[in-house]
């Protein structure tokens, strides 16, 4: 089955969720105090809002009332993609629907509220194009998977600066559909397929120029190994997290597997239960412990470290919630330490 850029990454999604809203019985806990912006945060897309859950709401299962509900008029957030933070804590979104990046000041998402984006970047072109995945690299220029047109681009820090529709400094074609990035240690990038069940590496000189590529490495899929992949993350050891929201699954790639073009299987793989039925999105806190976007009922669960050592069926340490809301994304605030090119 082929899934066109927007089915890839919402309808399908939206799809699952249906009828699958957690069990919003007894009352949520409310917010409790804590330092403004620190915590893990998502993008939801019903309602559409940006959602934050504080340290201490990440300590036990249920559903939360978060932290902090960010609205704005800046962007529709219909259809949200990825969330990444620069240097100094300024919060950066895609939005597929309307096809733009924003960028919430840190002093904007103290509180909750409706919040006007510092810097709005629309397209120029099709330089966006249903954007999903964006991540930052060693640099700090954001780089942007689009999905609506097989390109990954790249907008220099200085171009991220002021509101506009900047030409991208690099533009990677013929991708087929992108849709998660993540950087290694080495300042590589990695681009998930869903399409094509792949997940494929561009060198820090590949990133440096325009062009189609041939990328220096392509992971295919072993058996179930990869099975429409969503927004990977590495861990502090260089190994590749992907999640699979066609099979419900999460798999690691270790560093050795990731030196060559191939379809090695998976050291580790942590398959489907009753919490775990799609999985896009994957991020590490400061612990070393995974926490999962899963919306095939809606809810934030977290793997300690220590269940990431072997594969099996890992009951989560904790299951948070989200009633009749679709995320997608995550993004520690502070970043944890020890991760690729923080």
């Amino acid at each position: 089955m082929r899934f066109t850029a927007r089915q890839t990454t919402f309808a399908l999604l939206v799809f699952l969720t249906a009828g699958c809203g957690t069990d919003s019985s007894g009352p949520g806990a409310g917010p409790t105090p804590d330092t403004p912006s620190e915590g893990l945060w998502t993008a939801s897309g019903a309602p559409s809002a940006v959602l934050r859950l504080s340290p201490d709401q990440l300590l036990n299962s249920g559903n939360p009332i978060p932290a902090t509900t960010i609205t704005t008029p800046s962007a529709n957030l219909g259809e949200p993609g990825g969330i990444a933070f620069d240097t100094d804590g300024t919060m950066w979104l895609a939005s597929s629907t309307d096809q733009v990046l924003i960028a919430l000041a840190p002093s904007s998402v103290a509180t909750t509220g409706s919040v006007t984006a510092k810097t709005v970047i629309r397209s120029n072109g099709t330089s966006l194009a249903e954007p999903a995945g964006i991540a930052f690299d060693r640099d700090h220029n954001l780089w942007v998977s689009n999905p609506g047109r097989g390109t990954v681009v790249r907008f220099d820090r200085a171009q991220l600066a002021a509101s506009g529709a900047p030409v991208p400094t690099v533009v990677l074609s013929g991708l087929g559909l992108p849709f998660g990035l993540a950087f290694d240690a080495s300042g590589a990038l990695w681009v998930t397929d869903p399409n094509a069940s792949t997940i494929v590496k561009f060198t820090p000189e590949q990133l440096a120029v325009s062009g189609s590529p041939t990328p220096a490495v392509v992971l295919t899929a072993n058996d179930h190994s990869l099975q429409h992949p969503g927004f990977p993350a590495f861990d502090e050891a260089g190994n590749l997290w992907v999640p699979n929201f066609a099979n419900g699954t999460i798999v690691a790639f270790a560093p050795a597997q990731l030196a060559a073009s191939g379809s090695p299987g998976p050291p580790i793989a942590l398959s489907t239960n009753v919490l775990f039925q799609a999985p896009v999105a994957v991020a590490f806190d400061a612990d070393g412990s995974m926490w999962v976007v899963n919306f095939g009922i809606a809810m934030l669960v977290k793997f300690d470290r220590a269940a990431l050592a072997a594969s099996g069926h890992p009951a989560p340490s904790v299951s948070i919630g989200f009633t009749n809301q679709l995320v997608l994304g995550l993004a520690f605030w502070p970043k944890p330490a020890g991760l690729p090119l923080n």
